[in-house]
């Protein structure tokens, strides 16, 4: 009797291995998943302590206007019906001198409340800002009372609210432009 060899095929009993194109693509996966798990873990430890739901009352004077106070519902009424970003920034901020030209785009098209959070007097800010280019009027927070009222201890934070007041998004950190404007969009559908 003469025996027949198995040739491989699909019958096989033993498994195939996956193909290195295969691990690779696991492995990439595995890693994304793992990196977003950390930015997301770091984003949430990063805003724990940022108020929520209604914002806080605040009152403020403006770098170029100083002498003039206005309060944040005053501001949002100016607004009435839009989502409005608060963006806290500091003069002495390397982060927000990266982020300078994007949120100065940003302002051209949405409301934004920039917020110069322990940058000295508003001459100081005033000049920082027509220096740099800016076409920003911040809020003055010279001791970081607006800041500690928010719950922002790092520059540079957003915060944008829904047009009826309510805290949608907070962010801390390098931020893209597009990043702000789907939260912005977010703010608007949801709020």
């Amino acid at each position: 009797m003469l025996s027949r060899m198995q040739e491989p095929n699909e019958s096989s009993s033993t498994p195939s291995l996956p193909s290195p194109w295969r691990r690779r693509a696991r492995s990439w996966a595995i890693n994304i998943a793992i990196l977003f798990a950390a930015f997301l873990a770091a984003h949430l430890w990063q805003t724990r302590n940022m108020a929520s739901g209604q914002a806080p009352e605040v009152q403020f004077e403006r770098a170029v206007t100083a002498g003039n106070s206005q309060t944040l519902t005053q501001w949002r009424q100016q607004h009435a019906g839009e989502p409005v970003v608060l963006y806290f920034w500091a003069t002495w901020c390397p982060i927000c001198k990266l982020e300078q030209g994007s949120v100065d785009a940003l302002v051209q098209k949405y409301p934004v409340l920039p917020i110069a959070m322990q940058s000295g007097p508003a001459s100081t800010v005033a000049a920082y800002e027509q220096k740099s280019g800016l076409r920003w009027n911040s809020a003055m927070d010279p001791q970081g009372d607006i800041a500690r009222t928010f719950g922002v201890n790092s520059t540079p934070s957003f915060i944008i609210l829904a047009p009826d007041g309510t805290i949608s998004s907070r962010t801390v950190g390098l931020t893209s432009n597009w990043g702000l404007q789907l939260r912005l969009l977010w703010a608007r559908i949801a709020g």
